[in-house]
């Protein structure tokens, strides 16, 4: 789970954006929370998806179902976070600014970058719901396992009888992967990345070791890191057994893992979140018509 946290719109005040990871979603309550909202009509009955995270609500506001959707998001709000970043820096140099002109031409180019800055930020908020101003919450809710294929692996698993064609995915200049698995929901993808990352730690562990073996040359140093090498390598083979017993096949010496659908969350004020509370109480606390 990862946290977009944009703090003090850019548009206003000009500073500067910071990302920082969640815990993990095992810790996390989704609920859907009833509430109004008064259409110009007659009151319309709207279901709203919470996300509760340490004493704080976090409420859906953009379901992502495809991986090229997800590409174009995350490429997007990379991009507006670097604008973000460098109309800050051109703010910052146009504060030190000494001379008349100087200040002049700073400001010009601030205000320019702000423009495209709110452009951006507009279409993104039509797009994805999504705003500078606020901080946000994305939940991976299904990734994929991914692993390059050359043109002859292609080209031979092709040719195979229950060769399936949604088996393969185009990546980054033509290059084909094959997709050896599928994990869905956000507990199961949280647990699923804590394997993986079980599974590299050890190896990173085991390569660390077997690096500095040469540098032990008394007899007593050299039993002790080839027991701890030893030890290293039990724990690589108990998180590739464990991976293999519950994934279904070795985890490959390569791969990728690709985001295919997710759920991008924003974080409720103090005051969206009493609105939010009054309005479901309201709701649920209403006497049937009969």
């Amino acid at each position: 789970m990862k946290t977009l946290s944009i703090l003090a719109s850019m548009l206003l005040a000009a500073t500067s954006q910071s990302a920082t990871d969640a815990k993990p979603a095992a810790k996390a309550e989704a609920k859907v929370a009833p509430t109004t909202e008064k259409a110009a009509e007659k009151p319309q009955s709207i279901q709203l998806e919470v996300l509760d995270l340490e004493g704080k609500r976090f409420v859906l506001v953009k379901s992502i179902s495809t991986p090229e959707e997800w590409a174009s998001f995350e490429r997007d709000t990379q991009i507006i976070s670097a604008q973000q970043k460098d109309a800050a820096t051109t703010k910052q140099l146009a504060d030190l600014a000494l001379t008349t002109p100087e200040k002049e031409a700073r400001g010009n180019e601030l205000q320019a970058k702000i423009a495209k800055l709110q452009e951006n930020n507009a279409t993104m908020a039509k797009t994805y719901n999504f705003d500078l101003s606020r901080q946000y919450l994305v939940v991976p809710t299904s990734v994929r396992v991914l692993t390059a294929l050359t043109s002859d692996e292609y080209i031979k698993l092709a040719a195979t009888k229950d060769f399936k064609p949604e088996s393969v995915v185009k990546g980054p200049d033509d290059k084909k992967f094959l997709v050896r698995d599928t994990v869905k929901g956000a507990g199961e993808v949280e647990g699923f990345k804590v394997q993986v990352g079980r599974v590299l730690e050890t190896k990173r562990a085991l390569q660390g070791l077997i690096e500095v073996q040469p540098r032990y040359t008394k007899e007593e140093d050299k039993k002790k890191i080839e027991e701890a090498i030893r030890n290293a390598q039990t724990e690589v083979s108990k998180s590739l057994e464990e991976f293999k017993r519950t994934r279904g096949f070795e985890i490959p010496v390569e791969f990728n893992i690709q985001t295919a659908e997710a759920k991008l969350y924003t974080l409720l004020s103090d005051e969206e979140k009493k609105s939010l509370e009054e309005k479901t109480e309201s709701k649920t606390s209403a006497p049937e018509k009969k």
